[in-house]
């Protein structure tokens, strides 16, 4: 069996001081509402980059929203860090070309700015991004560069995080010696200060470089050197991390019973912090596994999740790991129809990746040969004699680059004529939409109607003829003298205020007035009081920016949505606790409606469940995005997001 890669700690790059993802929670009501200064940009850039582990999409709405206020604040400070932090974002998404861009703009500002530390900070992550991208000796000179800051500054522990850093860029090279030396310096420096996390680092990227020299026992030693620091400071990423790793080694020498109790501890972990990226990776070699061991059924639950978890937060590297592993898992379990479907998703995938990364790469190459022709040209006039030789290489390359020309012409003839196609099928397909949605839209329009015409019919006509009948058993029982007869006349009137009741309920539910009249959020709040007033399960609704209405039918496709989720809580989630928030940002509006109770498998029920359908058919009407999190037994969050019309 190959050796695994090894898992690289670069997270302490990005580290910093921030909130917990339970605090985050707590907090984020009060930031949304907060006055629009300095420190709010502050807290959103804070959100942005905790979120990065949770939820990519919500990390990148509250950096533009930092960057957005920042901008009108005319705050550049806030606007160099909501760069950054962006930067951060995109580069987790291996989205490099982006992440480079935001991190220029920040280094501009940081520069005019003479903010030393900030540019040390961006010359590391360029050195990252070029790393990642096989320009090892790119790498290296941006991590000089702000390893030389660091030392101008005196910050010793940035300086240990430099010597890590250039380390790794050996390790990638082969140097493994060199490797060493520089982690065993930065090591020395970091005990001298004490930095316990920057220890625990040191010695779990020294325990990198002996797996990968297949030294395992030396792996190993300072693996758990570098856990037992780690435990002690309770670094909770550093643990995860660490714990992945020695069960990568574990993996690799068939040890299945040492390697699925690191993994299974790792994911504990992972998931505690709700760090998905994370939660994806370690699904994914646990599911790789399961398949080695014959163990097929939890190999096909675990890549399953992986592969889930993958798409939701956009990370390509591991939705790839999860497809070629169920690819495998297919062919394993004679399922050949299967496996070669997820193979060519799997290409498809990994294609579209590759032609991001060529594309990137023929710009490189471009500025790369014009960087080369102005040095030769400068070599041409200082060294005479080797004039004929720098002609014959201009030739050559210029030869070179017009055959280049031809092929990129002939590709992008071809590629004109498939995306023509394409536009012609997507035209076709968006029509087939639009004319799905004007269909949907009758429906539920029409389905409205008739609610209306009913609750009408309710209230002005058995509603006023109970009304009377009220008035006239009241008149009745004035006149009333037998004891046994007003005892029958209280009965009645007893059942008189029920059927008001029930019709006036019946009534209300089917079109309520506060929708109509007062808007979402009171609708909302009485629905909810009515249903859960005088029961067991407790309840929190939360809402923000609603400062002004949104869309009729915006408004009345959430409220009917909400119904019947509050409807599925009740009747089947035995749940005790019921969240529910309503925020309206810029230009989109989320409700989100979770529980504590017993849950449901989402892939069983979603497509048979008729509530379940209706609420996809209303959300898809008004174009907005639905997603169920949930599994038997712990509880269920369910997460609309949709524009404002």
């Amino acid at each position: 069996m190959k050796f695994r890669g090894i898992f690289i700690l670069l997270l302490c790059l990005f580290l910093k001081p921030g909130l917990s993802v339970g605090e985050i929670n707590e907090s984020l009501q009060q930031k949304l509402n907060a006055k629009p200064d300095t420190n709010k940009v502050k807290a959103l850039s804070d959100l942005c980059f905790e979120y990065r582990l949770v939820s990519a999409d919500s990390a990148l709405m509250f950096g533009e929203m930092a960057l957005e206020l920042a901008n009108v604040l005319n705050y550049p400070k806030g606007v160099a860090q909501a760069y950054n932090d962006l930067g951060i974002i995109y580069m987790d998404k291996a989205n490099y070309r982006k992440a480079t861009n935001l991190l220029n703009e920040a280094m501009k500002l940081r520069q005019q700015l003479n903010d030393l530390p900030g540019q040390a900070s961006l010359y590391n992550k360029f050195g990252i991004i070029d790393q990642k991208q096989g320009r090892l000796r790119e790498a290296l000179e941006n991590q000089i560069a702000a390893l030389k800051i660091y030392e101008q500054l005196g910050q010793d522990k940035w300086i240990g995080y430099c010597l890590n850093n250039i380390a790794i860029i050996h390790q990638n090279l082969g140097n493994f010696d060199k490797s060493l030396e520089y982690h065993k310096n930065g090591l020395r420096l970091r005990e001298k200060m004490n930095d316990q996390s920057g220890i625990a680092n040191s010695y779990g990227n020294i325990a990198n470089v002996y797996a990968k020299m297949r030294d395992t026992t030396l792996a190993l030693t300072y693996y758990e050197k570098a856990l037992a620091i780690s435990r002690q400071i309770k670094n909770d990423e550093f643990i995860s991390a660490i714990l992945s790793n020695m069960g990568n080694i574990f993996m690799a020498k068939n040890d299945f019973q040492k390697a699925i109790k690191f993994y299974s501890e790792s994911l504990e972990i992972r998931e505690r912090l709700g760090d998905n990226k994370g939660i994806s990776s370690t699904l994914s070699r646990m599911g790789t596994l399961f398949t080695e061991n014959g163990r097929y059924n939890e190999a096909s639950k675990a890549l399953h999740r992986s592969l889930t978890i993958s798409r939701k937060i956009l990370v390509v590297d591991e939705e790839l790991s999860a497809l070629l592993g169920l690819a495998k898992l297919k062919a394993l379990t004679n399922q050949p129809d299967s496996a070669i479907l997820l193979m060519k998703l799997y290409i498809a995938t990994k294609d579209s990746v590759y032609d991001e990364r060529i594309k990137q790469q023929i710009l490189d190459v471009q500025s790369q040969y014009e960087t080369e022709k102005l040095e030769h040209d400068l070599e041409m006039v200082k060294q005479e004699k080797q004039f004929t030789e720098i002609k014959l290489i201009q030739r050559k390359t210029q030869i070179w680059l017009l055959v280049f020309i031809i092929i990129s012409m002939s590709g992008a003839g071809i590629f004109l004529f498939y995306r023509h196609q394409q536009r012609q099928k997507a035209a076709s397909d968006a029509e087939k939409i639009r004319q799905q949605e004007a269909r949907m839209n009758a429906v539920f329009q029409a389905q409205e109607e008739e609610r209306r015409r009913i609750a009408k019919e309710l209230h002005d006509g058995v509603g006023q003829t109970l009304s009377a009948l009220k008035l006239n058993y009241q008149s009745l029982s004035f006149k009333a003298t037998s004891r046994d007869l007003a005892q029958d006349l209280k009965r009645l009137h007893t059942m008189l205020d029920s059927a008001s009741a029930e019709v006036r309920t019946i009534s209300h539910q089917m079109m309520p007035v506060e929708l109509e009249q007062f808007g979402l959020v009171p609708a909302i709040e009485n629905m909810l009081k009515m249903n859960f007033e005088n029961a067991l399960l407790q309840y929190h609704f939360e809402h923000s920016g609603f400062e002004e209405r949104i869309g009729d039918q915006t408004e009345l496709a959430l409220f009917r949505v909400l119904q019947e989720l509050v409807s599925n809580i009740i009747k089947h989630s035995q749940a005790t606790f019921l969240n529910v928030q309503l925020l309206k940002l810029k230009a989109h509006v989320v409700l989100n409606v979770s529980d504590n109770g017993v849950g449901f498998d989402v892939g069983a029920t979603e497509k048979k469940g008729i509530g379940l359908l209706n609420i996809a058919s209303r959300i898809d009407a008004i174009k907005g995005n639905l997603n169920y999190e949930s599994t038997p037994g712990s509880g269920t969050s369910v997460t609309i997001r949709t524009p404002i019309t």
